[in-house]
């Protein structure tokens, strides 16, 4: 399973607070979270985190079709401190979350994120508003509106018969084996840049494309475009400035995979299991 919540929406609608509405707090690549006993931390009620210190005001984040997510005002700083079953987590902890929580909490990251990058117009650089009426920041100044910002990305699963390709990143924190993927670049279908990131990153050339699906992908605020390709006879030709290593693994090498909160780990747990 990926992340993806078909009922959220970040369009305002005004929602009143409620005991049961959610309330994150994000601080440094840390969200404040509900211990749970036994179990994967949860995102809090707006019960749990109540009365909210001096100076917070709530402001209405996003949405699903059961409750509302709020947060501390964007613009207006101040966080709700750690207490008794509420504590603040890497943000990584959605890997062990369930999968509707994560997918909220991710997505939420992705819009506090854009705010927290967005404070001054860069066109004329007064300070900007969030809108009343739509997702976005106005420019009192000049009138410029501003909308949140999503990466288009690709993600490919390499395959050779039996075997398929996994690499390392050179740079990532995230150290294990996974697909090939990259940014798409202007003027670019997502088609062409698929061919492109393979042929820089590992030299190869694909045959036919077959589009597979997407996912929201807040922590790198990007939307992840899925392909499948049998990649064409030669060798690997490594880009060491992204890549460490890469090289092809059978079914039989690959381990089960348990939780596949990405689309990267959803395809390679496919191939293994044999239904991509």
């Amino acid at each position: 399973m990926i992340l993806g919540e078909p009922a959220f929406s970040v369009q305002p609608n005004r929602q009143a607070l409620r005991d049961d509405s959610r309330f994150l707090c994000f601080d440094a690549g840390r969200v404040l979270l509900a211990d749970a006993a036994g179990g994967a931390p949860a995102i809090p009620t707006f019960a749990q985190v109540r009365p909210l210190p001096d100076g917070i005001a709530p402001f209405e984040l996003a949405h699903t079709d059961r409750f509302a997510l709020f947060c501390p005002h964007p613009f207006h700083g101040g966080q709700v401190p750690e207490r008794a079953g509420l504590r603040y987590y890497p943000l990584h902890v959605f890997r062990s979350m369930p999968y509707a929580e994560a997918g909220l909490m991710v997505s939420c990251w992705h819009l506090w994120a854009w705010y927290e990058r967005n404070r001054f117009c860069g066109r004329c650089a007064h300070p900007l508003v969030p809108d009343e009426a739509e997702r976005a920041l106005r420019c009192e100044g000049c009138g410029l509106v501003v909308y949140p910002a999503i990466a288009p990305a690709v993600i490919v699963a390499i395959t050779r018969g039996d075997s398929i390709l996994l690499a390392r990143s050179a740079r990532s924190a995230f150290r294990h084996h996974t697909l090939i993927s990259g940014y798409v670049e202007v003027g670019e279908t997502l088609e062409h840049a698929v061919r492109r990131e393979v042929m820089e990153e590992v030299g190869l050339r694909l045959g036919a494309l077959r589009y597979l699906g997407d996912q929201p992908w807040g922590v790198s605020g990007s939307q992840m475009f899925a392909f499948q390709a049998e990649a064409q006879e030669g060798d690997i030709r490594l880009q060491e400035s992204e890549l460490c290593e890469a090289g092809w693994f059978r079914r039989d090498e690959l381990e089960p995979r348990g939780r596949t909160v990405s689309i990267a780990l959803e395809l390679i747990e496919r191939f293994r299991t044999g239904t991509l």
